[in-house]
């Protein structure tokens, strides 16, 4: 027992010594950058206001807008670090967002630090909206409806009627155009102001009269293949199939 006792007592000094001999180094985690926006939140909706997603890594700001709100205008409050700025500054109006769905603008905000350094972020809009669908006016390519303007006539038009489902019921959200074949779109038609409340069913009115000066007509020229497209708040749907549109004079 006596010899056992002699030889653990080396070990146990050496694993003692070895342990007591290793160190343990607390990295300090690096400091966060200084123009970072910290919080984005939208105020000018009833109740709580909506939160933007803030993603550093790829420098965005995701926000998702609730259908039934229809907002055109929003108000982002914007928090930065601590000594920054941030440019458009918070509050600013971000208007005619039907501008920003339709045409697919940027919307960027630049973070400038106290040391002068910048981060330009990002805003993505997304609405939580059911998408778009519309029958199609041509039963196929090959089969392509006809409409026919007489100019000579002392008044002529013609009816473009849409169906489908998730239009828009404010109009005022809605768009109709006539798309060319190089995806050059016609001006805006004109749309019919009965019926209004019926949303799977939207009607555009093209017409001349002596002393009209329809840009739509002017357009046309001579007609042509034309695709329909729907723009309703933040989704946009083009028939697959064209339809002829014969302008006589």
């Amino acid at each position: 027992m006596k010899t056992t006792l002699q030889l653990a007592a080396p070990l146990l000094a050496l694993c003692m010594g070895i342990f007591s001999c290793t160190k343990t180094d607390t990295v300090p985690a690096p400091p966060e950058a200084a123009n970072r926006i910290l919080e984005f939140r939208i105020v000018n909706v009833t109740g709580d206001p909506i939160y933007g997603a803030v993603n550093d890594e790829d420098s965005s700001i995701q926000v998702y807008l609730p259908y039934d709100k229809q907002l055109v205008i929003i108000e982002p409050e914007i928090t930065v670090s601590e000594g920054a700025t941030v440019t458009p500054e918070s509050g600013t109006m971000v208007e005619d967002l039907l501008d920003y769905f339709w045409k697919g603008r940027d919307l960027r905000y630049v973070v400038k630090s106290k040391d002068g350094a910048t981060r330009t972020y990002t805003l993505h809009i997304s609405v939580q909206q059911p998408d778009l669908y519309m029958e199609e006016l041509s039963p196929d390519a090959e089969n392509i409806t006809g409409y026919e303007l007489d100019l000579s006539q002392i008044y002529t038009n013609i009816f473009l009627v849409a169906r489908g489902s998730g239009f828009s019921e404010n109009h005022e959200l809605v768009r109709m155009v006539l798309v060319k074949d190089d995806g050059t779109e016609l001006p805006p038609l004109p749309m019919s102001v009965t019926n209004t409340n019926n949303i799977s069913e939207l009607t555009a009115v093209i017409s001349a009269y002596p002393g009209s000066m329809d840009e739509t007509i002017a357009a046309l020229k001579t007609g042509g293949l034309y695709r329909l497209r729907i723009y309703s708040y933040s989704k946009v749907s083009t028939m697959h199939h064209p339809i002829r549109i014969t302008v006589k004079n």
